[in-house]
C-alpha cells in the first residue's frame, strides 16, 4: 500500500538491516558564515545518534564541501524565491524524510509551503536571525514579524536560539508556544593549544593584534571595524589588525582603509579555513554587528580564550558578562569600542583572565554535545520517533 506523504513513519531500514532515521535539512546558503558551520556540527553530531542527514541549499559555498567530507549529499536547487517552492516539493516527494528541519526565514518560507501541499511532518525551524532583528523601516519590520509568524505556525517546533530573541519575537505578536530555546554550540577541541599566524602576516612576536573575522555585509559592520581601528591605531601605534573574510561589502572595506591610512597595518586575507589558527593570532576579537541571534563566531573567539569586545545586542548580551568574559559596547560606536580594545591591549593579565573566562562560559554552555542532544529532544517534541538505542536526554 502507497504511504501518504504526510503519514508518520519509524525509521527506514537501511541496506545491512540496521534502522536509520533520515533528516532533509534546508538551507539558504552554504555560503561562509554561522548557518554552514551549524549544519557542519549538527549533522555529524546527529550521526553518532543514528541519525542520517541530508541538505538542500540554494546557493552552494565553502561549507559544501565540508559537509559532503563528512557524508552529508548536498542538492543546489538555486535561490530560495518563489520558484524554490515547487522544486523542493518535488524533492520533498521524491526522499519523504522523517522530518524537515529548515534553517533561516528565506528556506522556512519556501520549506513550510512545499510540506503543506505534501501534508509532510513534523517540521522543524531553526531561526538562526528573525527577520525582524534587521535594520528595516518600520513598515518592513512589521511585514517581517507577520512573516515570522506565519513560518512559526506552520511548524511543529521552532528553535530559537536566545531567550532574547524568543522573547522578542512575543513582543512582536509571533505565537512562541512552540518555542524551544537552543543555543549554538562549537567543538571545543578545535580551539584548544593552537600556535598563531603572526609570522604568516607579517607580524611580530611581541605585535598586538585586533582581529575580526566575519562575513563582509551590513549586518556584521567590517566599516565599523575599519573606523575601530583607525582610533586604536591613533593610541597604539604598534598595533596591528586582521580583517577576515569576504563579501559584497570587499570593495568598500578596502577603500575605507586605504582612506583612513591604514593598508601597511590592515590585512585583508579574504575567505580563510584556518579560523582556529587566525584566532590565536589575535590578542582582541572585534564583534561590532548591528544584529545577530548567537553568532558561532563569536562563541569560537571564545572558546580559543581571546578578549572579545562586542556589540550589546540581545545575543551577545546573553554569552558575554561585561567585564567579566567581555566587553559589550552599544553597536556602532567606534570610539567606545576602541576604548575597551586600548584599555585591553593595555593589561596583558586582565586580557588573559578575560580570556579565560570567555573559555570557561563556552565550556560550560555551548559545547557540541549539548547542542546535539537539546536538538535531538527538539526533534522528538515535534513526533519523530527516537533513533535506534536513543532515549531523550533527561531520562
Amino acid at each position: 500500500m502507497r504511504r501518504r506523504a504526510g503519514a508518520r513513519r519509524g525509521p527506514q531500514a537501511a541496506p545491512n538491516g540496521a534502522a536509520v532515521t533520515r533528516i532533509l535539512h534546508v538551507i539558504n546558503t552554504t555560503e561562509v558564515g554561522g548557518g554552514g558551520e551549524y549544519l557542519v556540527q549538527l549533522t555529524g553530531g546527529l550521526r553518532a545518534h543514528g541519525l542520517e542527514s541530508a541538505v538542500v541549499t540554494g546557493i552552494t559555498g565553502p561549507a559544501t564541501a565540508r559537509l559532503e567530507a563528512q557524508g552529508v549529499p548536498v542538492t543546489a536547487i538555486g535561490a530560495m524565491r518563489l520558484g524554490a517552492v515547487a522544486r523542493l516539493a518535488a524533492l520533498l516527494r521524491q526522499r519523504r524524510p522523517d522530518l524537515l528541519h529548515l534553517h533561516g526565514a528565506r528556506s522556512a518560507l519556501a520549506g513550510t509551503r512545499a510540506a503543506r501541499g505534501l501534508a509532510l511532518r513534523p517540521v522543524v525551524y531553526t531561526a538562526h536571525a528573525f527577520m525582524f532583528n534587521r535594520r528595516l523601516a518600520s513598515p518592513l519590520r512589521w511585514l517581517a514579524a507577520r512573516g515570522e509568524a506565519a513560518i512559526c505556525r506552520a511548524c511543529d517546533r521552532v528553535i530559537c536560539l536566545t531567550c532574547g530573541d524568543r522573547d522578542e519575537a512575543a513582543r512582536r505578536g509571533v505565537p512562541t508556544g512552540n518555542f524551544v530555546v537552543v543555543a549554538n554550540g562549537v567543538d571545543l577541541e578545535r580551539f584548544a593549544s593552537v600556535p598563531d599566524r603572526r609570522a604568516e602576516f607579517g607580524f611580530g612576536p611581541r605585535v598586538p593584534v585586533v582581529g575580526m573575522i566575519a562575513r563582509f555585509v551590513p549586518q556584521k559592520d567590517p566599516l565599523t571595524f575599519v573606523r575601530i581601528a583607525a582610533r586604536v591605531a591613533e593610541r597604539v601605534p604598534d598595533a596591528r589588525f586582521l580583517l577576515v573574510g569576504d563579501g559584497p561589502l570587499r570593495a568598500e572595506v578596502e577603500r575605507a582603509v586605504r582612506d583612513a591610512g591604514l593598508a601597511d597595518r590592515v590585512r585583508l586575507p579574504g575567505f580563510r579555513r584556518d579560523v582556529p589558527g587566525l584566532l590565536a593570532t589575535v590578542d582582541v576579537a572585534v564583534f561590532p554587528s548591528r544584529w545577530e541571534g548567537l553568532p558561532i563566531a563569536l562563541l569560537e573567539a571564545m572558546a580559543s580564550s581571546r578578549a572579545v569586545v562586542a556589540s550589546e545586542l540581545p545575543g551577545h548580551a546573553e554569552v558575554i558578562e561585561h567585564g567579566v568574559s567581555g566587553r559589550l559596547v552599544p553597536p556602532g560606536d567606534a570610539e567606545r569600542f576602541a576604548a575597551e580594545v586600548v584599555a585591553l591591549l593595555a593589561e596583558p593579565a586582565r586580557r588573559a583572565e578575560t580570556g579565560r573566562a570567555a573559555r570557561a562560559t563556552v565550556e560550560r554552555r555551548h559545547g557540541v554535545d549539548r547542542m546535539v542532544r537539546e536538538t535531538l529532544d527538539v526533534y522528538r517534541l515535534a513526533g519523530l520517533a527516537a533513533a535506534p538505542g536513543e532515549t531523550p536526554a533527561g531520562e
